[in-house]
Order: structure tokens, then sequence, then C-alpha cells
């Protein structure tokens, strides 16, 4: 084998590492960036919990007080403890439905999975700081 072979073959080989070795960082990245979003919010759940259980309380409070006039109040904080449990369920739902094993996944499969579930547990942590941002106001 010529001396220009062996150094196609060896560019050749050394770019297939280079690219698995890019794939890899952003494969890594990518989890990092899934599991940081899915960090921030995770130690919130306590607190949707809390924020849902004073808004039930608080209605039902307004409406044995004065139920035609606190309706429309009750009302309103009914459905932010509502949005407050959908939020808390949507955490649940994507971490049950998330990947640890890409095994007979490509390179590539893998990134466009992570990239939709950033997007997925994105978000949920926009609902989840929507609602209990929401809350604050009662």
């Amino acid at each position: 084998m010529s001396l220009f072979h062996k150094m196609s073959v060896l560019v050749f080989v050394i770019g297939i590492l280079v690219s698995c070795n890019g794939h890899q960082k952003q494969v890594e990245d990518l989890k990092g960036e899934v599991l940081g979003i899915h960090d921030e919010v995770m130690p919130l759940m306590g607190k949707i919990k809390e924020e849902e259980k004073r808004l039930m309380t608080a209605s039902g409070k307004l409406m044995t007080e004065d139920s035609a006039a606190n309706k429309a109040t009750s009302d309103k904080m009914r459905a932010t403890a509502k949005k407050l449990e959908n939020a808390y369920e949507g955490m649940f739902v994507w971490m049950r439905q998330y990947k640890l094993d890409f095994e007979g996944m490509s390179q590539e499969q893998v990134i466009a999975y992570l990239e939709d579930q950033k997007e997925k547990v994105t978000k949920v942590n926009e609902e989840i700081t929507k609602a209990l941002e929401e809350a604050k106001a009662y």
C-alpha cells in the first residue's frame, strides 16, 4: 500500500473518530440541559401541592363566608389550583416517559430525541412556573 493510501485511510479514520466524539459531546450537553431544566423545577413539586391545598382551602372559606359575593374569586382560585395540579402531573408524566437508555439508537436519533425532550421538559417547567406565579395573586 502506498504512503498516499495509508495517509488517506488514516485521515478517514481520524475523521470518523472526531465526528463520533463531536456527536457524543452534543449528546452529553443535551442530556445535561434536559436534566438541568428538570432539576430546576423538581424542588418546587412540594410547593405546588402546598399552594394547591392553600388555594382550595381559601376558596372554600370564601364560599362559606359569602358564596354570592365571592363566587368569581373562588372560581379563579379553583382554576389556578387545577393548573397547579396539572403542572404537577405534567412533571411526572414527563419523567415516566423519559428514556435513560439509548441502546439501539443512532447518534442522530439520540440527539433528536434529547432535543424533543428538552422542548417537553421546558414546557413542563414553564407550566409549573406560571401556575406558581398565578397562585401568588391569591
